[in-house]
Order: structure tokens, then sequence, then C-alpha cells
């Protein structure tokens, strides 16, 4: 990209200082694209203002007044959630009102507020999110969606990414030494506490699990809404640790010691970035095929696929792992390699910058 400073993409992130999804993402984007040495961002961080109704007021401003002449091309980061669509619909629709190109990035797609957008709310969509030059989302579902409602610019389904130096000098030998060590079986859960996660059911099986096999841990991490209800759940249990949040290298060494990592989620997932993490590491999947899932998740590939709300399933499919080692490692393989190929930061922000610097030049 020429001229840089003078050249630069104007993008709306969540606070990077939070522990999240979309802050994980980006902070692993921007590392990578500093090494590239290409495309030039202008971020601004919006949200986290909790019940100050002067906050949403407060990020419109500020996105307005970041549009300085630099700017050459916008890139809105919203999820089809009610807060978000509008929020980000107005910085959609000032971006066009600026005669700012720009581009949309959907991470989160909640299929409630899908319906509602489809009774109530697809003109607006088409005033704002509609002016895109191209929109970005995780679902080949979603993409269906955003043309049946009438975009007419180019849909690519993306991924979310994975921050590739988290595996730094790991190797697939130290993958196979955790899973020929039958000694142990740990299974992971690392994400948000929240009900819809699904931790509650990968509970219920690990419970069903317990009364056949001794030698087996559940390591859930992760704040949340629900963290309490289920600490509360597991307070005699002693094959079973509730952590919290983790980061740094205390999730590094989870994933590195854990043989499965399990998100029987039912939520409105777009891609989770833990399960990139996860395939980062060669752990084998326990999955569902909630949002951008359906469309990414091979199974019997990347692990086994389970029914949501189905404790049962979620039990018979991790007990496949625990009769069958070589399968394990075969999976491991693939999600390592699958991984490395198109996961990781950098492999994404080469992928992203052809976009971007295609617009801005």
């Amino acid at each position: 990209m020429k001229d840089k400073e003078n050249n630069k993409v104007l993008i709306s992130v969540p606070n990077l200082s939070e522990v999240g999804g979309v802050s994980s993402f980006w902070n692993a984007l921007f590392t990578a694209f500093k090494s590239l040495n290409s495309t030039a961002f202008k971020s601004i961080e919006i949200g986290g203002h909790g019940k100050n109704i002067f906050g949403a007021v407060w990020d419109q401003w500020r996105f307005y007044r970041a549009m300085t002449s630099e700017v050459k091309l916008g890139l809105v980061n919203p999820s089809l959630l009610n807060k978000s669509f509008f929020r980000d619909g107005f910085f959609a629709k000032q971006l066009a009102w600026k005669n700012i190109p720009f581009v949309v990035f959907f991470h989160g797609w909640e299929l409630d507020f899908e319906a509602e957008v489809d009774k109530k709310y697809v003109n607006f969509f088409m005033n704002s999110f509609g002016k895109a030059e191209k929109i970005f989302v995780l679902s080949l579902d979603f993409k269906k969606k955003i043309e049946e409602w009438g975009y007419k610019g180019e849909v690519i389904v993306e991924t979310t990414n994975a921050d590739g130096t988290l595996v730094d000098n790991y190797t697939l030998a130290h993958r196979r030494s955790v899973l020929e060590d039958d000694k142990e079986f740990k299974i992971l859960y690392l994400a948000r506490l929240i009900r819809e996660k699904g931790a509650f059911e990968l509970l219920e099986a690990f419970n069903i699990l317990s009364t056949k096999y001794k030698n087996i841990e559940l390591i859930i991490a992760g704040g949340g809404e629900d963290f309490d209800a289920l600490k509360s759940l597991v307070a005699n249990k002693e094959n079973v640790r509730v952590l919290g949040d983790v980061v740094g290298e205390a999730k590094i060494n989870l994933f590195k010691e854990s043989h499965v990592y399990a998100l029987p989620s039912y939520y409105g997932e777009g891609l989770p970035t833990t399960i990139l993490e996860a395939m980062l590491f060669g752990l084998p999947l326990i999955s569902s095929d909630a949002g951008g899932l359906k469309h990414f998740f091979e199974d019997d590939k990347m692990g086994f696929l389970v029914e949501t709300k189905n404790a049962n399933d979620v039990a018979t499919k991790i007990e496949k792992y625990l009769l069958d080692r070589e399968k394990m490692f075969e999976i491991s393989k693939y999600n390592f390699n699958y991984a490395q190929d198109k996961l990781t930061n950098v492999a994404m922000a080469k992928r992203l910058d052809k976009h971007l610097t295609e617009l801005v030049g």
C-alpha cells in the first residue's frame, strides 16, 4: 500500500485489553499486519460503557471525529446482535455519508435477532451495512441470508484466526507424547461461562464417564455470568477444576497438557477463537454445529460433532477418544497441519490484506 500514513483504514474494535473473541481476533491480526508492513490502521475502541446512557452517543461522536483526511477506507466489526447491529450500522451510515468506502466483518450471529431483521430491519441493514464494498462473514448460511436481504456486493466467507506465536517451538511430537500418556485423560473447556456455551452439558457428560473411567479430569476455564452456578456444582469433585479466566502462559499450558478440547455450544457463535487455538495445539475436538461451525467443522477429521443439549451424546463421543488413542493422534495431526496452513493470524492477515489494498490502492 503506497504512502501508508495517508491511506489509513479506520477500524472500530472493542476494548483490546479485554478477554474476548473479537478483541483476541484483532490483537492477533494487528500483530500480523505489522509483520507484513502493508495496511496501516487507525483504530478506535468502542463500547464498554455499562449503563451509561450517553455511551452510544459518545462512540458515534468519536467515530465521526476519527474520519479524518488520511482515512481512505473503513472497516466495521459488528455482530448480528441488537446493540451491535444498530451501533455499528450508524458507523456504516457515517462512512457512507462521508463517501468513504468501507467493508464489514460480521463476527457473532444470533439467529433470534436474524429473525428480527427479517421482520423489521432489512431496510436499515441495506441503508447501512448494505452500502459496503464487501462483507465478510463466518458461515455460508450467513452469506446466504445477507444475499437474501438484497445485498449485491461480494460476500466472503472467512474464518477467525489464532495467534501463531502461541505454538512457537511446539511440534506434533509434543502432542503425541501427551496422547500416549494413558495415566490421565484431560478434557478442556476454555470459553465464556454462560449456559448456552454447553459447559453444563459437558459437566453432565463428564459425570457419566467418570462412573466408568477413573483417570479422567475435566478442566473448565473462563469467566462469565454462570461461573458461580457451575462452581457450586463441582465443589466436592476432586477431578474437576474450575479456573476462571486464564490468559498468557497459563492458557498455553492448559492447551499443551489437555487431551481433548470440548465446546458443545448452542450459543449464537461466529467461529470461536478457542476452537482455532485448540487446533493450533493439535487438540482433537468435541464440537456442535452452532453458527459458523456448521460449515467449518469436518466431522471425523477435526473431531466429533455432537448434538446440542445432549449430555449422553457428548459422553459417547468423548468415549470414542478414550478407546482409540491412534484415532486421537490422526485427528491431532490433521488439526495441527490445518491450523498452521489456514488459521494463523499471519495467514488470515495475508488474505484480508489483499482485499483491503484492492480497495485503498
